[in-house]
């Protein structure tokens, strides 16, 4: 089965924040914008990969 870049970066780095980012979201004291800034940094991340594709690929 063919998993293409995109998709298989997307999940690898959002199974990375998830495990590292669970307690820093879910701190009552933290700022609203936490989880904010980690679905930023998925969508940067996932744009970025999918930049680099080719017209052939998609």
């Amino acid at each position: 089965m063919y998993i293409p870049r995109t998709i298989l970066t997307l999940l690898i780095i959002i199974y990375l924040l998830f495990l590292m980012s669970v307690d820093w979201i879910n701190q009552p004291a933290g700022s609203w914008y936490r989880p904010f800034l980690i679905g930023l940094v998925i969508i940067t991340v996932a744009a970025w990969a999918h930049r680099e594709q080719d017209s052939d690929e998609l």
